[in-house]
């Protein structure tokens, strides 16, 4: 029998995998941790609708991954694990398309149901993406 912080270390060792592939564009490892009623909330400035199912999650994490150049790197600054829910808040460090060091602070939440994903909300702040993703490097 799994006892209740065991559970919730398998559940935040999940959600950190989840990110990783997603970051590290491992389409097919990141697939194999979400259920088939999978849903993912970006902020409306990025997608007004969820991302639902394992097809459109798979083609996000190609696309997800087309934004910057070369790797990018997760550094975690917190993380909590309660129960089915998991909430990491990480810094994402990258360098942009236009050339610009990118720097943003993320909070995702993730709610699991045996020990897969099914709902992921994403939380950011989207102007400084936008400002660091669309200036030309020396304008920063």
């Amino acid at each position: 029998m799994t006892t209740c912080s065991e559970k919730e270390e398998k559940n935040l060792g999940v959600a950190r995998k989840l990110l990783t592939s997603l970051m590290s564009a491992d389409k097919d490892q990141a697939i194999t941790l979400i259920n088939e009623n999978f849903v993912m909330s970006l902020p409306v400035s990025v997608s007004p609708k969820p991302i639902s199912g394992t097809r459109s999650f798979g083609r996000y994490v190609e696309a997800a991954t087309q934004v910057f150049v070369g790797e990018a790197k997760i550094e975690e600054l917190s993380a909590v694990s309660v129960g089915d829910t998991v909430v990491l808040e990480v810094k994402v460090i990258a360098r942009t398309k236009s050339g610009n060091q990118y720097e943003n602070l993320y909070v995702h939440w993730f709610e699991l149901e045996a020990g897969k994903v099914s709902r992921w909300r994403e939380h950011v702040d989207t102007k400084r993406a936008f400002e660091l993703m669309t200036k030309s490097s020396t304008s920063v």
